[in-house]
């Protein structure tokens, strides 16, 4: 994403207390450089350098901070981070702290800047870390809006918007700040729209519920009305309204509107100056080429995107999708050696995401029993509704404490049956005994084939097994008769005497069976699309190859992937 927006995006904290400890002059300054961190970065970080040496030191502080702006800005987050971190240590050692609220703002300022860089790239934990850390310092509306992005990016949504919504509607900045002009006021505004926008787009993927995109689209347009109302930078707020609306229509399955919208950028030549926002444009246009068979060009952009993100390392789910895009469009050209290459590059990654989101989700299921506990307290401490209050209390406590009994027991008994299938494999791999096999000492019910037909029919089963015909979509009772040289009547007959079971789920269990062995001995495999494995295995849909799968397994495919890769 451009500068222009992820300046605003990250800096929720205006400096309003300024008048405290600033003159109007050093206030003008103050604002002078915010706007020319988006209009002239060069210019802002001079006179950043330029205030820092101030001999006013709050002032100086502010210069500080700017400069660790620009730095963010260029996409040296390191160097961002270590800035703020040694700035921090400094108003700590302050001797005026704890005489002016504006030196906690400023801490405030920045723990929000370093909270949003590690956000942005994915480091979940350490971004709760320092919220945490320096909570105090961080207003509770801000807080709202940086816990609810968290639960947004931790699959939370619901209760992730709902903070998102809250902070909007109880942002101090519905009042402008002293010397503040009010386009940049809406400019925040927008930028909160937006990432409401966006939350939502994350939500349909889990949901597939098409009113979620009209509502992402909404919260867009809005925040592109507001911008272009003012004439703010128009031709890049139509760039980027233009980009979140083809990514919508891509998560809608359209993806020739999404490709077309994506093109749109060759109307827009300032996106060309932020290598953030040219990524999201290249990984959008990878992800349509994709989807349209249109392999090389898709191939071209991920390599574009993959190249620009050795360089500003923002969202490793981006790169995952951009990993997983090429691990599949090399298996489309047949090129084993590279897409086994990103197939391995995205297990390795999945596996650092993990990670990561694990011990993030660990914190907030910790941070919300906290709150419920601090609430509770404040109750507790009424006199006429203690009863009341404990009552309430134990019923959160035992609603949470069986919620995660429940939890842990559904996920046990999911891996126990994981576990089973994967022994099953094994002894099915090692066996010599063939589930076409008849025992000869038992007799079978009603049975009215003789033995040679029955021996031929399994002679020759045995070798369709192994030739793997049963891949084959047109593999029929019919087909396989043919096969055989019989009729369909006899062959019929055979699976309902003989094996007990019809030609359909001798079908479905031969197919299962193949996925299921192939998930593990190779890979790359798991990171087709549930579409793609139906039509490896002979079906031409992906809902009948998932309805199939959980009949065999009682598990659905993407659980035994994610076990999988786990």
């Amino acid at each position: 994403m451009h500068k222009l927006f992820y300046f605003f995006i990250l800096l929720v904290t205006a400096p309003r207390m300024f008048s405290q400890n600033l003159s109007e002059l050093e206030i003008k300054k103050n604002r002078s450089i915010q706007e020319l961190l988006i209009s002239n970065p060069e210019k802002a970080y001079k006179g950043a350098i330029e205030i820092s040496n101030s001999k006013n030191e709050l002032f100086g502080f502010f210069g500080k901070y700017y400069v660790a702006n620009y730095f963010y800005n260029k996409s040296e987050f390191t160097h961002s981070k270590q800035l703020l971190i040694t700035l921090i240590n400094r108003i700590e050692k302050s001797d005026n702290i704890k005489s002016s609220k504006v030196y906690q703002d400023l801490i405030g300022m920045c723990i929000n800047k370093l909270f949003y860089i590690h956000k942005n790239l994915g480091e979940y934990d350490l971004a709760l870390f320092y919220l945490d850390k320096y909570k105090k310092n961080v207003p509770n509306n801000h807080f709202n809006e940086q816990y609810g992005s968290i639960k947004v990016a931790m699959g939370d949504y619901v209760n992730g918007i709902s903070l998102l919504k809250r902070e909007l509607k109880t942002s101090h900045h519905l009042k402008l700040g002293i010397g503040e002009k009010k386009v940049m006021n809406k400019k925040l505004f927008a930028d909160k729209y937006n990432i409401i926008g966006e939350a939502y787009q994350k939500y349909y993927i889990q949901t597939k519920k098409t009113i979620l995109l009209d509502s992402a689209n909404y919260y867009f347009n809005v925040a592109a009305k507001m911008m272009l109302q003012d004439n703010f930078y128009p031709e890049y707020t139509r760039a980027l309204l233009s980009m979140r609306e083809a990514k919508s229509a891509a998560l809608a399955g359209n993806y020739v509107k999404s490709l077309s919208l994506y093109r749109e950028r060759k109307k827009f030549p300032s996106i060309q100056e932020n290598i953030r926002t040219e990524q999201l444009f290249d990984l959008g246009m990878a992800d349509c080429f994709h989807h349209l068979n249109e392999v090389d060009s898709a191939l071209f952009y991920c390599r574009k995107y993959i190249k620009n993100y050795q360089i500003t390392k923002v969202s490793k789910e981006n790169l995952l999708m951009a990993y997983n895009i090429m691990t599949q469009c090399y298996s489309e050209k047949k090129d084993n050696k590279n897409a086994y290459l990103y197939a391995q590059k995205s297990l390795e990654l999945i596996q650092s995401i993990g990670g990561i989101k694990n011990k993030s989700l660990n914190f907030l299921h910790n941070y919300d029993l906290n709150k419920i506990k601090e609430e509770s307290d404040k109750i507790i401490a009424s006199k006429n509704y203690f009863k009341i209050s404990l009552f309430g209390i134990l019923i959160i406590l035992s609603s949470v404490i069986y919620s995660f009994y429940y939890y842990h027991k559904v996920q046990k008994e999911k891996h126990y049956r994981f576990l089973k299938i994967i022994q099953n494999l094994k002894e099915s791999k090692t066996s010599s005994n063939n589930n076409l096999e008849i025992d000869k000492t038992e007799t079978q019910p009603k049975q009215i084939i003789d033995d040679e037909l029955i021996e031929k029919i399994v002679l020759g089963l045995k070798k369709i097994e192994k030739k793997e015909t049963f891949l084959d979509p047109n593999f029929k009772l019919a087909f396989v008769a043919k096969k055989l040289n019989t009729n369909t009547a006899y062959l019929s007959q055979y699976f309902n005497q003989v094996m007990q079971k019809t030609f359909s789920e001798y079908t479905q269990e031969l197919r299962i069976q193949y996925v299921l062995q192939k998930l593990i001995d190779a890979p790359y495999f798991r990171k087709y699309t549930l579409q793609a494995i139906a039509e490896e295995v002979g079906y031409k849909d992906a809902n009948t190859f998932v309805r199939v799968f959980k009949k065999q397994t009682g598990r659905s495919p993407n659980y035994y992937i994610e076990k999988l890769e786990n």
